[in-house]
């Protein structure tokens, strides 16, 4: 049988980069991977460790593409392994004894990494077994018999003793067989013949004797008949000769059977012998002057042509399933390349969109911005120039030593802002110049809202504070005007 239980193994290069100028991911072919049938797994070896696949992992699987060995293994359950065991005999010749174990793969990646095969270890664990050597010493090649009793016995008793421990397998013993050495067999296929043919002998002669007794018996009562008259005779005649008739084909027919039977043996032993293998069958019918040589080297030549056919068409089939293959990963890799431009550019469409519309807002904002900043400058010049409205309304302006130039500069900010600076010489210089009424100051108990308005205090009260002053504090104000 196939090696057994790791059925195939090989080694795995390194495996390519796929795609447009060698970019895409690697990936193996499906044709560089050995098939499996149902009943058998992957192991592959990555990194030196052991994982095993029961077809789920894809040529593109990364643990396939980093593997650098791969093994397949059979898990069948109760495989029949069987070893053949030479032990010696008491003549100059051994016996073989064929003993059978039924096998399972309990772990697949310890048996990959010991690289155990089961016969081997199958044969070393019987060799260990010293006595069973030592069965036949007394016998002759004979008494094959005897030795078959006692080697069954013998290695049933060791296995349920010693456990055969291989690793990775569950091994159980089956039976013990002791073939039939082939002097014996020899000499009883001589003897199945020789008896054949005496019995064939026997069987003649008794029917000769048989025929001769007969005849003599019809001799003596055809005498007997002519004696008596000329038609019984003739009708013992006829009688005679249809019971010889009759003898003489049941005869035939018993000939026939034997041969028959004898030829069914025949056969059954040349196909234990054959072993199911046309070569040898040839081989011997050449020996037996069957067929010629010459018809012997034309079938041998012929089935040599056949399995050089046989080899060529399965050469064809996988370099067609190879270049299939091929073809369906292009496919693949122009399948991945567009998709991987349409995804690119989505993307690109999808950024452009927000970046468009992160512009608008931004805009949006900044419109939003300037308009509250220029209803905000609005708002204020109104109120300023509300309030210089109503200071001139009430004769305050005149009170004010200022420019009309930078008071509206200032107003509508076209010009620079007043400073802290000018502000305080604005509020001291008014400070300083009291209000000429008649030539005096004005008296200290004078509410301090007539004092005189300052400029820088312009934008810094608004028309609510102006409605809220007091009117009398208004009517001193205005005499202390006419009093200058």
């Amino acid at each position: 049988m196939s090696a057994y239980p790791v059925v195939h193994s090989q080694f795995l290069d390194e495996a390519p980069s796929r795609g447009l100028f060698g970019l895409g991911r690697k990936r193996r072919d499906s044709a560089e991977l050995p098939r499996a049938d149902a009943h058998v797994v992957w192991v592959y070896r990555v990194d030196g460790r052991h994982v095993v696949s029961h077809g789920e992992l894809e040529p593109a699987h990364e643990t396939v593409v980093r593997a650098d060995w791969v093994s397949l293994v059979d898990l069948t359950r109760d495989v029949p392994v069987t070893v053949d065991l030479n032990i010696p005999s008491a003549e100059a010749s051994d016996f073989t004894v064929r003993a059978t174990f039924d096998c399972t793969v309990t772990d697949p990646k310890q048996v990959v990494r010991e690289n155990v095969d089961a016969a081997r270890a199958v044969l070393a664990y019987l060799r260990r077994d010293s006595k069973l050597g030592q069965l036949a010493l007394n016998l002759r090649i004979s008494e094959v018999n005897d030795l078959r009793r006692e080697a069954t016995a013998r290695v049933r008793a060791y296995t349920e003793v010693r456990d055969p421990g291989i690793p990775g397998l569950s091994v159980r013993f089956a039976r013990v067989e002791v073939l039939t050495p082939k002097e014996v067999a020899t000499f009883e296929e001589r003897r199945r013949q020789a008896e054949a043919e005496n019995r064939l002998k026997r069987l003649q002669a008794g029917y000769d004797q048989s025929g001769e007794l007969d005849d003599e018996r019809h001799s003596q009562r055809l005498a007997d008949q002519r004696r008596g008259g000329r038609h019984s005779a003739d009708q013992e005649d006829q009688e005679f000769e249809h019971l010889r008739k009759l003898k003489q084909q049941r005869h035939e027919q018993r000939l026939r059977a034997e041969n028959r039977e004898f030829a069914r043996r025949e056969a059954e032993h040349a196909y234990a012998a054959l072993e199911a293998d046309p070569l040898k069958a040839l081989l011997i019918a050449e020996a037996e002057g069957l067929i010629d040589t010459k018809a012997l080297a034309d079938r041998m030549a012929a089935d040599s042509r056949d399995q050089l056919e046989y080899a060529r068409e399965q050469r064809r089939l996988n370099r067609e399933e190879a270049r299939a293959t091929a073809q369906l990963d292009r496919e693949d890799d122009r399948a991945a390349l567009t998709w991987g431009r349409e995804q690119r550019a989505k993307r690109e469409d999808a950024e452009w969109s927000m970046q468009l519309e992160d512009k608008r807002e931004d805009r949006k904002d900044a419109r939003d911005q300037r308009r509250e900043v220029r209803e905000d400058r609005a708002k204020d010049l109104d109120m300023k120039l509300e309030v210089l409205r109503e200071l001139a309304k009430r004769g305050h302006l005149d009170m004010i030593n200022f420019e009309v130039g930078k008071l509206v500069d200032d107003i509508s900010g076209t010009g620079p802002a007043v400073g802290k600076a000018d502000r305080d010489e604005l509020t001291g210089t008014a400070a300083a110049a009291p209000i000429e009424a008649g030539g005096d100051a004005v008296p200290d108990d004078e509410d301090e809202d007539d004092a005189p308005v300052i400029l820088s205090d312009l934008g810094e009260d608004d028309e609510d504070d102006e409605d809220d002053r007091d009117p009398g504090n208004d009517e001193a104000g205005r005499e202390a005007g006419n009093g200058r």
